[in-house]
């Protein structure tokens, strides 16, 4: 089932992944109906946090009660349920966790749309992934996979192909970043913020590592990213550009390797 199809999908998806129970319970039923007892045995949970995670999934429609009866009570996923789940699948594929990025790059990249080509297209390209942008939270976590979807989306619509488009936005926006105004705002001399950029990055991704390399008016940036893609490279060039913007200082990013290429990470190279 296309995430499209739903503007929920994702949304429902952040908040089954922000708990380990929400997400065993509706694994639980996604096969088959089942009893609160049998899922408390499938899944190794108490009966009585069963009961509380299959009250949270029900209120947010994620699973139908089947039996009227307080005994004997029938839980399936429903027609959401299975698609939350199926995309939890895709997202995660063979790893232990899914790539998550926070809700903070969906908020960015909607707010430079609807800055320059209006609030109903800004709508529509969320929308167009499975997110609602009326319940867009920045501080949650959502699938990389859709924040990838997303700017292939923006410069298939606004874009020309060569990916400036995404290259700007980044450049214009990155200074929207929680993360990134926390290290703004105390004021560190520039080689000093690069090295605690890491830790920016860890509270944009629940995933991979950044690693900076400083030396005298010069820093590589290695982005070792789970998946990338055109865009997204593209993405990280014009954010360490708008970074340099951010903070007034005179330089230029250059890529100096890529993992669609073959290698390790992402590089790029900050002179000033």
């Amino acid at each position: 089932m296309s995430s499209a199809g739903s503007p929920n999908v994702l949304g429902k998806l952040s908040y089954v992944l922000a708990s380990r129970q929400r997400e065993k319970v509706l694994a639980a039923v996604v096969p088959r109906p089942q009893t609160p007892g049998q899922i408390a045995k499938q899944t190794g949970l108490h009966l009585s946090h069963v009961s509380r995670t299959l009250g949270e999934l029900s209120r947010t429609d994620l699973i139908t009660c089947l039996s009227g009866e307080r005994r004997g009570k029938l839980y399936a996923a429903s027609n959401l349920g299975h698609a939350v789940f199926a995309e939890l699948a895709d997202s995660r594929g063979d790893r232990l966790i899914s790539p998550m990025a926070r809700g903070s790059h969906f908020h960015n990249y909607h707010h430079w749309i609807a800055v320059h080509h209006g609030k109903a297209a800004a709508d529509e390209v969320l929308i167009e992934i499975g997110l609602d942008p009326a319940h867009l939270d920045a501080e949650e976590w959502y699938p990389l996979r859709a924040a990838l979807d997303v700017l292939d989306q923006i410069e298939a619509r606004f874009g020309d192909g060569t990916y400036d488009t995404i290259r700007r936005m980044a450049r214009e926006e990155v200074g929207n970043f929680p993360s990134v105004r926390r290290l703004v705002r105390r004021g560190l001399p520039f080689p000093i913020f690069l090295e605690l950029s890491p830790n920016a990055y860890a509270r944009e991704y629940n995933h991979g590592r950044l690693e900076v390399d400083v030396q005298e008016r010069r820093a590589v940036m290695r982005n070792y990213d789970w998946m990338s893609s055109p865009a997204r490279c593209a993405a990280r060039l014009g954010g360490y550009e708008g970074t340099l913007t951010l903070l007034a200082m005179n330089g230029t990013v250059t890529k100096v390797a890529c993992m669609l290429r073959g290698a390790p990470y992402c590089g790029y190279r900050i002179d000033w």
